[in-house]
């Protein structure tokens, strides 16, 4: 999860990844959110993509190839794939990539408008011009040889045209919907108690720990979870333990035994069971699957 995006030291602010869904827990990643702007399109495959948008009850898209999504800073999201082996290209930067005053007329003109868009996220076709427009830079940034020369100019100029392709249609919004404040509330207390989770899943934690993590109580917290994440606390809790135990699985060559203790659960045979209601498969099964040896 890239609450907190590590942009690469020394080089361009820029954070390249790809999601490759079939090595995800049920082939989905969890609900999370970063301060950067992110922009993401189908490369293969089928995505049911969600930005949480509380107004609105259309929360989901279907995404296929050519597909583009842009995600707000600090917008909830999350994706699951509705065909097996679907492959998302994803980039991400922050804010200051634009290496501009905020005073500047080209950052007043040019950058505040989108930073300030109030809505958390906007879906491309490549079906519709503008959408197309944006599908090819993003399949031109994937496309770059890091190794051949100006490959970071390249990836600026790119950057600077999609940014500018949006910034053409959130300048087409004249008026928002109005986010009730409860709305409002709501989201702000799913982001302090999805981000405990992330933060102490290894530890023995409760739906109580998660209730005080936002200062509500424990029926509020479950209302919360309910209405934006759409499972329980437990529910996500243990999901989350599960898909953070795969990635140790297929990434790593810990133990069973040492992976089931670094995400949280009391014995190896209770994950186990979790897993294979989860995946259909033991853990063990899981890691031949990528090539590694079960311990």
């Amino acid at each position: 999860l890239l609450e907190k995006v590590k942009y690469p030291t020394g080089s361009l602010p820029v954070f390249f990844d790809e999601d490759h869904f079939n090595d995800y827990m049920n082939g989905e990643f969890n609900y999370h959110w970063h301060d950067s702007y992110e922009f993401a399109i189908v490369l293969r495959g089928e995505i049911e993509y969600y930005v949480h948008q509380a107004y609105d009850e259309r929360e989901s898209k279907i995404m296929r190839e050519g597909d583009v999504v842009f995600v707000n800073s600090r917008a909830l999201h999350m994706g699951r794939q509705t065909k097996p082996d679907s492959l998302m290209f994803c980039f991400l930067f922050p804010s200051y990539f634009f290496n501009m005053q905020p005073s500047d007329t080209v950052y007043q003109k040019n950058i505040l408008p989108v930073i300030r868009f109030p809505l958390p996220g906007l879906y491309f076709s490549p079906d519709d011009p503008s959408g197309k427009l944006i599908s090819d830079e993003i399949n031109r940034l994937y496309r770059l040889n890091p190794g051949e020369l100006g490959y970071e100019l390249q990836c600026i100029e790119i950057i600077y045209c999609i940014w500018r392709l949006l910034l053409t249609e959130v300048s087409k919004f004249k008026e928002f919907p109005e986010i009730p404040k409860r709305d409002r509330i709501q989201e702000q207390r799913a982001r302090l108690m999805l981000s405990y989770v992330h933060d102490h899943y290894w530890e023995e934690i409760t739906v109580d720990h998660i209730a005080e993590s936002a200062n509500i109580s424990r029926r509020e917290c479950f209302r919360c979870f309910k209405e934006i994440v759409k499972k329980t606390p437990a529910e996500y809790l243990c999901e989350y333990r599960l898909s953070q135990a795969a990635q140790l699985l297929t990434g790593t060559d810990k133990t069973i035994m040492d992976i089931c203790l670094s995400c949280g659960f009391n014995s190896p045979s209770y994950m186990g069971k979790l897993f294979k209601e989860k995946c259909g498969m033991s853990p063990g099964e899981y890691r031949e699957l990528s090539g590694r040896t079960s311990i």
